[in-house]
C-alpha cells in the first residue's frame, strides 16, 4: 500500500451507498485513484449464491480493460466467452431462402474486427457469468479492505443531509462525508425531489433468462432475434454447443415459459427460431427478470452523485446495463482525482457538472436506442424495422469507417473519444 493511500484512509471518506456489482465496481475504481473510500458493510459481505450461468453480462473491450487495471478481471473462477461477430434477425419467420442468399436478411453486422492473416479475431464483447463477476468483484474488493485502502462502515446509511454533508447511519451514529455516491435502484430517502424528475417507463414485460444446449458449435458467434412478442438473444458461452437465452416477453408469458418443462421450452424455442440454431435445449431452470426504464434527470446534486442503476435502467436487448455502470465509475474515477490534483474537493460543483454533462449523455443515447429498437421492431412498426435491418446490415459491410465508429460508441459510449484512465487499462499516477 502506497503512502498517498494511507493517509487518504485518515481523511473525510466518500461513502458508496448500495450493496450490488456497480457499486463494488466504484468503490475498486475510487481507491485506485487514490481516493479515501468508505462501503456500507452490505457491499463487503459475499455475494448471494446463484446458478453460475443463468445470467450473464456483455462486457465491452473496454470495460474488460478497466477490469483488468482494477485486479477482477483476474479473480474470475469461471470462463469468459468472446463475441467474434453478431447475426440480426428481423422476424425469423419472415426471412426466406432467396432473401439469406441476397444477403439481405439475416444481417451479419460485421462489427466485430476483421483479423489480419494468421491472427485471431477481436471480440467484440466478452461473455461473463453474472455471478461469478460478482464473486470475483467480492474478491478484489476484500483484497482493498483487507489492506486498509477501503473502510467499511459501522452501519448502513440510513439518511443523509446534503448542507452539512453528514451521514446518519442506521445504529445512530453520524458520519461526515466529502461525497455520497448513490448505488441503490431502489430510491432512498435522500434522493428527494430528484427522484420525482427520473424519466420512467414500465414494458410490463421480462426477460427470460437461462441456459440452453445445441446440437451445433456456436462459433462465437451471437444472435439477436426481434420477434413479434420482443427481441431474443442466443449469447455464446464457453462451452462450443452452450447459449446463453435473453428473451424479451410480455411479462405474463415470461413467467408461463419459465413454468414449463424443459420439453416444452424446447419446442417453444424451435419455433421462435425455426430451428435455424439447432435443437436448443434448456439446462436447468428459467428465471425471469423484470424490465423497466430508468433515467435521472439530475445524476448530481448537493455533495452527491448517483451511479449505475441509480442513475440509469436499460432495456437489455444491447447488453449496455453493466457497461453503462463501469462507466459512470471509470469517468466519476477520473474527475474526482482530477479534483484532489487541482486542490478541490471532491464535491465541487463544477467538477461534478462536467461529470454529469458526460454521463447523462452518455446514458440517454443508450436508453433512447434500446427503447426506439425494442418499439421498431414490434408492432405495426415492424415492417420498417426489417427494412432498416436490411439497410443497415448492407451498410455495415460497404463502410468500414462507420463500422468502426459504431463499434467505438458500443465499446465506449459517445465519449469513446476520450475514454477514462480505467477504461484504456491504465493506472493514475502518484496514488
Amino acid at each position: 500500500m502506497t503512502t498517498a493511500l494511507k493517509a487518504n484512509s485518515e481523511t473525510t471518506p466518500i461513502l458508496i451507498a448500495g450493496g450490488g456489482n456497480a457499486a463494488r465496481a466504484a468503490a475498486l475504481s475510487l481507491a485506485a485513484a487514490g481516493l479515501p473510500v468508505m462501503v456500507e458493510p452490505q457491499l463487503a459481505e459475499a455475494p448471494d449464491a446463484a446458478d453460475d450461468w443463468q445470467s450473464v453480462l456483455a462486457l465491452s473491450p473496454a470495460a474488460q480493460a478497466m477490469l483488468q487495471a482494477l485486479n477482477v478481471w483476474s479473480h474470475l473462477d469461471l470462463p469468459s466467452s468472446p463475441i467474434l461477430d453478431m447475426y440480426v434477425y428481423a422476424g425469423i419467420d419472415d426471412v426466406g431462402v432467396d432473401d439469406i442468399d441476397n444477403g439481405l436478411l439475416p444481417a451479419r453486422l460485421g462489427f466485430g474486427t476483421p483479423p489480419a492473416s494468421g491472427e485471431t479475431a477481436a471480440a467484440l464483447a466478452h461473455i461473463v457469468s453474472l455471478a461469478g463477476l460478482g464473486r470475483a468483484l467480492h474478491a478484489a474488493l476484500g483484497e482493498r479492505l483487507g489492506a486498509n485502502q477501503i473502510s467499511c462502515a459501522a452501519a448502513p446509511i440510513a439518511d443523509f443531509k446534503a448542507g452539512d454533508k453528514t451521514a446518519i447511519l442506521a445504529d445512530g451514529s453520524v458520519r461526515r462525508l466529502a461525497l455520497l455516491v448513490d448505488c441503490y435502484r431502489a430510491t432512498p430517502p435522500w434522493r428527494g425531489l430528484a427522484a420525482a424528475q427520473d424519466l420512467t417507463a414500465d414494458y410490463d414485460a421480462a426477460a427470460l433468462i437461462g441456459t440452453l444446449q445445441s446440437n451445433r458449435p456456436h462459433g462465437q458467434m451471437a444472435a439477436q432475434i426481434f420477434l413479434p412478442d420482443g427481441p431474443l438473444a442466443l449469447l455464446p458461452l464457453p462451452d462450443k454447443d452452450r447459449l446463453a437465452l435473453v428473451w424479451s416477453l410480455p411479462r405474463a408469458k415470461a413467467k408461463a415459459l419459465a413454468a414449463l418443462s424443459g420439453d416444452v421450452l424446447a419446442h417453444e424455442m424451435r419455433q421462435a427460431t425455426q430451428g435455424r440454431f439447432g435443437d436448443l435445449t434448456p439446462q436447468g431452470d428459467m428465471a425471469v427478470q423484470p424490465l423497466a426504464l430508468s433515467l435521472a434527470q439530475e445524476m448530481t446534486g448537493p455533495s452527491y452523485v448517483r451511479l449505475g442503476d441509480a442513475a440509469h435502467v436499460v432495456h437489455p436487448l444491447a447488453g449496455q446495463g453493466f457497461n453503462l455502470s463501469l462507466r459512470d465509475a471509470a469517468l466519476l474515477a477520473d474527475t474526482l482525482y482530477a479534483a484532489r490534483r487541482l486542490g478541490l474537493p471532491s464535491d465541487d460543483a463544477t467538477m461534478l457538472a462536467r461529470y454529469q454533462q458526460a454521463r447523462r449523455g452518455d446514458a440517454a443515447v443508450t436508453a433512447a436506442t434500446t427503447h426506439g429498437l425494442a418499439a421498431l421492431f414490434t408492432g405495426r412498426m415492424a415492417p420498417l424495422g426489417r427494412l432498416g435491418l436490411a439497410v443497415m446490415g448492407g451498410a455495415a459491410k460497404a463502410r468500414p469507417a462507420w463500422r468502426a465508429a459504431f463499434s467505438a460508441q458500443a465499446n465506449a459510449g459517445i465519449t469513446a473519444d476520450t475514454m477514462p484512465r480505467l477504461m484504456q487499462g491504465k493506472g493514475f499516477p502518484n496514488t
